[in-house]
């Protein structure tokens, strides 16, 4: 490993063996790519619902873009602005494939709705899933538990929001009450700061570019993205000029479906090469190059996916079939947690007999008369779902020709 990191950036949260072939940024990768957590992804929905279409993305080739993506960047800025490798590849790559292994079934409307669900107990935050599960699921070996423990470096670059739930009641980003202990493990000199580390931005870059340019090719497919539907919406919004010029750029491609797929990747290498690094006087500077450099991205190549990205918003996502779908989805997932731990004004009850064994063994082991403890059982269960896992269950429950006692329930 080179000297860009020190000690400090490759400090675990808890003590683990070392590897004798693999660096400390190499083996938090790995844990992640061979998580259950990660798997899962492949059934979890980007934009459209798992298995609705073959070539639709999923949150795990999204989630392997992103990784892409993140390399590329790296590789750049190694190349263009140090002339050798500094920033760590590996690191930045498992970052960006941990980086939605929080989210729950049926996409942003699933958290939404688990977050409102929750909103008495805690809350629900993809982030803060995220985290949870890098430190509490993702097992260090077979015989332990409690979590992977990550590297300081790795563990600052998938917390994009540091500011706890108690602390901004009203924010739909935050992390859980009883995460600052790790806000106090990745900035141990007293003070929390809400900025990103430098791989957290490239991951975060990543992320915009990778959902603000790919799900226009999704939409495209779905048949939402055309230009009929692009100049109808052009014609409704106050674009400025250049906007303007992206939106006649699009239209101009949308022809044929090999030329739109060849103007995406050519707007997605513009998207890494447009990039810079500076220098800034961040307080952990001195203590760490994650944060004596900072990501700087060019204003007109930011400001042209933020408009694919309301473009992907408005078009595909308000629509009245995905809004319907979400409807279904949301549905299912209130149903779900109210029949698991139904409540009456200020009483619950677990139903206990109906959840699998190692749920029931959960709810056992924690003893606890109170709401918060018992649903958050409940809401990680139903957030480590798939979308069709969950739509099994919904039905193994609700419809009278549905299921078998031969079922596997996990």
């Amino acid at each position: 490993m080179n000297g860009f990191y020190n000690d400090f950036d490759k400090e675990t949260l808890e003590k683990r063996n070392k590897e004798k072939f693999r660096n400390v940024f190499q083996v938090d990768r790995d844990r992640v790519l061979y998580s259950e957590a990660f798997r899962r992804l492949q059934n979890k929905t980007q934009v459209f619902s798992s298995g609705e279409y073959d070539f639709y993305r999923t949150r795990l080739t999204h989630s392997l873009e992103v990784a892409q993506i993140g390399q590329s960047i790296t590789n750049y800025l190694n190349q263009n602005y140090f002339k050798k490798k500094a920033i760590d590849s590996d690191l930045v790559e498992g970052i960006c494939l941990a980086h939605d292994i929080g989210n729950p079934p049926f996409g942003h409307s699933g958290e939404a709705v688990l977050n409102e669900l929750m909103k008495e107990a805690g809350g629900f935050e993809g982030n803060a899933q995220t985290l949870k599960i890098i430190t509490e699921q993702i097992q260090d070996t077979h015989d332990d538990m409690s979590g992977m423990k990550p590297s300081r470096a790795f563990l600052d670059g998938i917390i994009k929001y540091k500011k706890l739930r108690k602390d901004s009641p009203n924010s739909k980003k935050f992390l859980y009450d009883y995460q600052k202990k790790y806000l106090e493990f990745i900035s141990p000199n007293g003070n929390i700061y809400a900025d990103r580390s430098l791989e957290c931005q490239i991951m975060n870059w990543s992320d915009d570019v990778a959902y603000g340019l790919h799900d226009l090719i999704d939409g495209y497919i779905a048949g939402f993205i055309n230009q009929k539907n692009i100049y109808k919406w052009a014609s409704t919004k106050s674009l400025d000029e250049e906007e303007t010029k992206y939106i006649d750029i699009i239209i101009a491609n949308l022809d044929y479906r090999a030329d739109f797929e060849r103007f995406v990747a050519q707007k997605t290498g513009l998207c890494i090469e447009n990039v810079d690094l500076k220098i800034t006087n961040h307080p952990l500077a001195e203590k760490s190059n994650r944060y004596k450099y900072g990501l700087q991205i060019d204003s007109k190549i930011e400001k042209e996916v933020n408009l694919y990205k309301r473009i992907s918003s408005e078009i595909i996502f308000n629509s009245p079939q995905l809004e319907q779908l979400e409807f279904k989805e949301n549905y299912i997932l209130k149903r779900l947690f109210n029949v698991f731990i139904p409540q009456e004004e200020n009483t619950f009850k677990v139903e206990k007999n109906i959840l699998p064994e190692k749920l029931r063994a959960k709810i056992t082991q924690l003893n606890s008369d109170k709401f918060e403890g018992n649903a958050r059982i409940i809401c990680d269960y139903l957030s480590e779902q798939t979308d069709p896992s969950l739509i099994r269950m919904y039905k193994r429950l609700f419809d009278p020709d549905f299921g078998s006692f031969s079922d596997i329930l996990k």
